[in-house]
């Protein structure tokens, strides 16, 4: 498309407004298929690189650092991408070190898909007291073995 040169500057505005609308939200996505949502912790603050498994579909992807993800492919057994499968019952999994795996089964049936918030919690280490007399005076032999000796060796 040309645009006639008696009106300067009329390219620049339809270039910015093409790039404007190309970001508005939803826009990117729309008429497409697709599962997204946001993963949080307990104190709902956003939890980032979480490793996130589509079952079935042989996908697996990580967490933006607003704790987004966003699922618009499966693949198939050769690896290819394919589209989602419509009316289907998908598992996520949600699995990142330091908290518990949440999982979540939902029956995708077209379209845009967003799911619920994922809260994860993250794992507690239970410290019990120890039993044991750990007092070096109730110990019977006072002498330090350290093993070998290594002077002159």
């Amino acid at each position: 498309m040309t645009f006639p040169s008696a009106v300067p500057g009329l390219r620049g505005l339809f270039a910015a407004a093409a790039l404007a609308f190309a970001l508005m939200p939803g826009v990117a996505h729309a008429g497409k298929h697709f599962i997204k949502g946001t993963v949080l912790d307990r104190n709902g603050s956003p939890v980032e690189r979480v490793n996130v498994t589509l079952a079935p579909g042989n996908v697996e992807i990580i967490t933006d650092e607003t704790g987004n993800f966003l699922v618009d492919y499966l693949r198939d057994e050769e690896g290819n991408r394919t589209r989602l499968s419509k009316r289907t019952e998908y598992t996520i999994v949600f699995f990142k070190v330091g908290y518990h795996e949440e999982k979540v089964t939902f029956l995708y049936k077209r379209g845009e898909l967003a799911l619920e918030p994922i809260t994860l919690k993250e794992e507690t280490i239970k410290v019990d007291p120890s039993t044991d007399n750990i007092d070096p005076a109730s110990l019977t032999n006072h002498q330090q073995d350290a093993g070998g000796s290594y002077e002159g060796e």
